[in-house]
């Protein structure tokens, strides 16, 4: 967030268990048998928030002649990025969107996105407090950036039809939302109303429950927010994340 970078290194490793049912019912030979479904575990990896400062983007630049290489970067945590069943980054900042900028308008080199794939993650959550930085460009250029590495996304959209789209990751028969969301844009106007997701609980319920419909057997919500060199989370934190985490509408 704002003018800190943060370590993009694995910051949680969360194990779930998922299943279409605890148990299940079979009848043989008019007798009652309970059969259990054996329990699927998944490791879950997400990292801190890719945030490039001039110091990252011009150190990245000195590595590579011909342009920018931000693997050395993440070379001692891809064993790991790599074994987890699921990797989700965090790419805070637009991506491709002209000459690299730092704060207080963020503009990342595409390299970056070659890097995130490289390191093994599966996905990015890109809704965040940066991501209109450089208005609608800046979200056409991070999602296409994203898409030739094949790495998915969620969080902010280009067009209205997109933005109504769930973002799904399969692994181990498990099928996952991911769902983005952050709690502004530093007081800057969203190119349109669709264009980022913006935290609410009422729209994170409607977008889980949608998620639910549509046949996810896990759904998770990651939530750009707190306060500036603060660990605690706050009042809000606590209770919004308490809401969405009630009657399962999100998992983790």
């Amino acid at each position: 967030m704002g003018a800190r970078l943060l370590p993009a290194l694995a910051v949680l490793v969360a194990l779930v268990c998922a299943g279409p049912a605890a148990a299940a019912l079979s009848v043989a030979e008019g007798e009652r048998h309970v059969r259990a479904e054996p329990l699927r575990r998944l490791t879950i990896l997400a990292s801190g928030d890719l945030l490039i400062h001039s110091q990252i983007y011009g150190r990245a630049d000195a590595l590579r002649a011909d342009g920018y290489d931000f693997r050395p970067f993440f070379a001692r945590i891809r064993p790991l990025v790599r074994r987890a069943d699921l990797a989700v980054c965090h790419a805070e900042t637009p991506i491709g969107a002209g000459p690299p900028t730092s704060y207080p308008l963020f503009n990342s080199p595409v390299a970056l996105a070659r890097a995130i794939a490289w390191t093994g993650w599966d996905a990015c959550t890109v809704a965040s407090n940066h991501a209109v930085d450089k208005g609608a460009e800046g979200i056409v250029t991070t999602l296409r950036a994203l898409d030739r590495v094949g790495v998915r996304h969620a969080g902010t959209a280009r067009t209205r039809r997109e933005s109504r789209r769930t973002t799904f990751l399969e692994a181990r028969g498990v099928r996952v939302a991911l769902l983005s969301y952050t709690y502004g844009t530093n007081g800057l106007p969203p190119p349109h109303p669709w264009s980022v997701n913006l935290a609410s609980k009422r729209r994170i319920a409607a977008d889980a429950r949608r998620a639910r419909r549509r046949g996810a057997d896990l759904v998770l919500a990651n939530i750009h927010w707190g306060s500036e060199y603060v660990h605690e989370p706050s009042a809000e934190q606590r209770q919004l994340a308490h809401a969405v985490l009630r009657r399962g509408l999100v998992d983790a």
